[in-house]
């Protein structure tokens, strides 16, 4: 059911969105810039380059030509950007122990995101990247706003956006952020494999030739390890990125990430050093969609960089056997060059489907950035409706043309995938078994998930529950809320309201006339270190009549959860996942903030 809550807060919060909504632009596009199957609008963000690299301004409409799986388009909306200030949204401050994920600024035409990635990458390769992107930042103009991210074992948040670069640089140099150089532990080291080959090669120079088939054994033990170690990378890294999706998604205009990595694990190929079926294999398809269609979604253009500068190649390392014979040496050059060729080929692929731009081959990573910041920012918008309102799941390819000029390069996503609403739900039901949509966005550390704007409103429950059982009391003590059961010690009982605002939420048509609403909701309590103390993960599903339907679009949707934390809860993270669209909001509230209300407030 739908719970009555403080009107006065509702009011504050529908003020705060209609704020918020007339920064946005006047001729955007009013799909939110979001692929959607059911509206069939797909909007295209496209850089234009001369043969000099720079961005070309002043084009329009009629120079554009666009065609969907080659059946021409009609362009029904143009914008051109070329790097516009970013506003600050006149918004009313929020009264105590009322928190929002509602962004209170307006980006510019575009944001950049950098990405620091130790997953991928090597250690010495590391350094070299930290150094350089410190450099960039010290010269930073205003107006280019960077967030910073981390991909180690998880994504984390660093740095939100921000054009000031102290903040910037203080961000990457603090220690305990993530930012600092680290061994990635599915990254074989060049000593390891060197190792491996040496030890095998002694055992084919072994009398006889006895040693052949260990030494067969010894580097197919190898391959398939290094095999497994790519598969995890491969599934870890599709994860990050479909949690900054869930992130940027919330942010309007074009989003460029700049992805600094040394290997660069997103294209499905066999791996035919493999030879044994059994071992480890590679069927990411769904996950590589799905992110694919995240990022679409949030309008995110990618740019890998790779962190390894101009290579030279692992046989003139100094760690390289100068007694290796002739067929070694040629061996390892070919090596070397094939996997140098398959990562640029990766990274090309990955900018071109995504409307980016990889750069390679290159030490000048503080130019590739400032490539990202300038091009990124200069661009044009277009949308068309597309006449095929098939959603049977499959790839629609798209192609833009520019009329009468010559030499002009077009960097912008190449296609999207015609995804049917209820099958990519039970997709990702099954996909996220056995926990759920909405667990890999509640992580701690985790930055919030803007899809779904969200606001709550957390308070210190009047009920609180007893820390044990009292001998001189006549009352049952209260039960526990929250699914961790090894509670122990005082808890604080909070009761969280949440509030989504009207369009916040996907409301189907039910064959009884009625409207179906069908959530996740989830509360998590840790501590300083990220230590998960409590939490509890809850499906709300609601149908409503005509009448209710009527106050849900005018004033949204609102209901409460509660949750005990034990002395050591110094951070609670609320979150919402629409079943229906596949969109999720998040948010993290600092406990400590959270004031005693008067005895008028929190009614419920």
């Amino acid at each position: 059911m739908l719970h009555r809550s403080c009107s006065a807060l509702r009011l504050l919060l529908l003020l705060i969105l209609c704020n918020s909504a007339s920064l946005r632009s006047q001729d955007a596009p009013s799909d939110g810039r979001v692929f959607k199957a059911k509206a069939q609008i797909v909007v295209l963000d496209v850089v234009v380059t001369g043969k000099n690299g720079v961005p070309v301004p002043g084009l329009h409409k009629e120079n554009f030509q666009a065609s969907e799986d080659g059946h021409q388009q009609t362009i029904t909306h143009f914008e051109e950007h070329s790097g516009s200030q970013p506003l600050q949204a006149p918004l009313p401050p929020l009264p105590p122990n009322v928190f929002s994920n509602i962004s209170r600024t307006k980006p510019g035409d575009s944001v950049t995101v950098l990405l620091l990635d130790s997953l991928n990458t090597p250690l010495a390769d590391q350094s070299t990247v930290r150094l350089q992107t410190l450099k960039f930042l010290k010269t930073l103009q205003p107006g280019q706003r960077m967030a910073i991210f981390t991909l180690g074992s998880q994504l984390r948040f660093i740095q939100g956006f921000t054009d000031d670069p102290a903040v910037l640089v203080a961000a990457i140099n603090r220690k305990g952020t993530g930012a600092q150089v680290q061994t990635s532990p599915l990254l074989g080291s060049n000593a390891e494999t060197a190792a491996a080959q040496e030890t095998a090669a002694a055992m084919r120079a072994a009398p006889g030739g006895e040693g052949e088939d260990a030494a067969e054994a010894l580097e197919q033990f190898m391959a398939n390890q290094n095999s497994a170690r790519s598969d995890a990378r491969l599934k870890m890294t599709l994860q990050a990125f479909q949690e900054l999706a869930h992130y940027l998604g919330g942010i309007p205009g074009r989003k460029n990430v700049a992805w600094f990595s040394g290997a660069f694990p997103v294209v499905l190929l066999p791996d035919v050093t493999v030879r044994d079926s059994s071992g480890p294999q590679r069927d990411d398809q769904a996950e590589v969609r799905k992110t694919d269609a995240l990022l679409a979604s949030a309008q995110v253009a990618i740019y890998p960089i790779s962190s390894e500068g101009v290579a030279t190649g692992s046989f003139y390392s100094a760690s390289t056997d100068a007694r290796q014979n002739q067929q070694q040496v040629t061996a390892a050059r070919q090596n070397d060059l094939d996997e140098r060729n398959s990562a640029h080929s990766a990274m090309d692929e990955i900018a071109k489907y995504t409307g980016g731009k990889a750069f390679y081959n290159t030490n000048g990573l503080q130019d590739a950035l400032a490539n990202v910041t300038n091009n990124g920012s200069h661009y044009y918008t277009l949308t068309y409706t597309s006449p095929n309102k098939a959603t049977d799941g499959r790839y629609r390819k798209i192609q833009l043309k520019l009329a009468n000029a010559p030499g002009y390069q077009l960097a912008y996503r190449q296609g999207y995938y015609a995804d049917d609403a209820k099958s990519s739900q039970a997709g990702a039901a099954a996909k996220s078994a056995p926990g759920d949509p909405l667990s890999p966005l509640m992580r701690p550390g985790l930055p919030d998930s803007t899809q779904i704007p969200l606001t709550v409103q957390v308070l210190r429950d009047s009920d609180q529950p007893a820390a044990a059982a009292d001998p001189n009391r006549n009352q049952p003590v209260s039960p526990q809320n929250g699914d961790n059961h090894d509670l122990k010690g005082p808890l604080t009982r909070y009761t969280v309201h949440f509030f989504i605002p009207p369009g916040g939420l996907l409301l189907d048509l039910a064959p009884n006339g009625h409207r179906q609403l069908s959530v996740d909701a989830a509360l998590l309590v840790y501590d300083h270190d990220g230590k998960s103390l409590n939490w509890m993960l809850r499906q709300i599903n609601l149908e409503m009549d005509a009448a209710h339907y009527a106050t849900a679009v005018a004033n949204g949707v609102n209901f409460r959860l509660q949750i005990d934390a034990p002395d050591g809860g110094i951070f609670l993270r609320g979150g919402v996942y629409d079943l229906k669209s596949n969109l999720a909001g998040t948010l993290e509230v600092p406990l400590r903030t959270i004031v005693n209300p008067s005895p008028a407030a929190g009614s419920r």
